[in-house]
């Protein structure tokens, strides 16, 4: 699962579970973390599926919300774009960087640690927002998504994987407590916060063993 943004919980009494589990998919962290969003080999077809549906050129600028280790954004940098990284997990912030140097020392790249639901962008600041494998674990959806409505440009794409309904049986059996404080959104549900975030459906795609990618379209000024 790509890493969630939100605000982190810094409540000492967390068990050993909770701690693990943000270890590993909430907040990743640490040695374990690092080596799981280095390579996330589950997401690569979501990956691949997001660029063919919203696809990047050089004429582009991409932001990743949940980036993790910066995998996709090194997917969407070599088509020369420029881009731009969120996510909560300081480690996750540090492993894009490492990943992606060049593209942050030739000023292609920016990444922030910083909040879904308060994306510190301004205004139509990307043609295209990528929430990849994260927005399931988001405590405030629909703010989230009201965020990266208002950063993307008119014309614009948004693009999020996010659990369905129907796949809550099996992630539940395979994945056990980090399932258990997941979401598992309907597309319905995903294009009311669009509407009424000023976005139109675009469609609901199902990328074999990568959950459900929901693809909405800011509208061009002047058209309601």
């Amino acid at each position: 699962m790509n890493s969630p943004l939100q605000t982190p919980d810094l409540n000492p009494a967390r068990g050993p579970l909770e701690r693990l589990v943000d270890a590993i998919a909430r907040r990743p962290s640490g040695p374990i973390g690092r080596f799981l969003y280095a390579k996330p080999v589950g997401h690569m077809t979501g990956f691949g599926k997001a660029l063919e549906v919203a696809p990047v050129g050089e004429a582009d600028r991409v932001l990743d919300v949940g980036c993790g280790g910066g995998v996709f954004l090194d997917m969407a940098l070599t088509r020369g774009c420029l881009a731009a990284g969120l996510d909560h997990s300081p480690d996750m912030v540090a492993e894009t960087r490492r990943r992606n140097a060049d593209a942050v020392a030739n000023g292609r790249l920016e990444v922030l640690q910083g909040d879904a639901a308060a994306l510190p962008f301004p205004a139509g600041a990307f043609t295209r927002v990528f929430c990849l494998h994260a927005f399931f674990f988001f405590p405030q959806p629909r703010a989230a998504i009201e965020e990266m409505a208002r950063v993307v440009a008119p014309g614009g794409l948004v693009a999020i994987i996010t659990a369905p309904p129907e796949s809550a049986r099996f992630v539940r059996r395979a994945f056990g407590p980090v399932a258990r404080r997941m979401r598992f959104d309907a597309p319905e549900t995903l294009m009311d916060w669009a509407v009424q975030a000023g976005l139109r459906a675009d469609g609901v795609y199902h990328p074999e063993g990568s959950g459900m990618l929901f693809v909405a379209r800011k509208p061009p000024h002047g058209v309601g």
